[in-house]
């Protein structure tokens, strides 16, 4: 069976401007394992998700009461080993 391989995101994530949904989502964020957040700037804050599969996280993520917008800025994901996908013969 195949490996699952993570990929970091980099996001910008804006939530509500109303104080008290504002926080509820930030508490939200706050609790996923797989989300580090960055310093709150406004109705924005940085972060970054390490995910196995982004898209179903940027859904939940979007999903949170308080969350307005998932922008993604950047992706990484780790290529398969060279060793493990490929043989060369000499």
């Amino acid at each position: 069976m195949e490996a699952v391989e993570t990929g970091l995101s980099s996001l910008i994530v804006t939530l509500n401007a109303q104080a008290t949904t504002r926080a509820a989502a930030l508490t939200a964020l706050a609790l996923r394992q797989d989300l580090q957040l960055g310093e709150l700037g406004g109705n924005w804050i940085p972060a970054v998700l390490e995910s196995a599969d982004p898209r179903t996280a940027f859904r939940e993520i979007e999903a949170i009461p308080g969350v307005e917008f998932v922008e993604v800025v950047f992706v990484e994901l780790t290529a398969p080993d060279a060793s493990q996908t490929a043989t060369l013969s000499t």
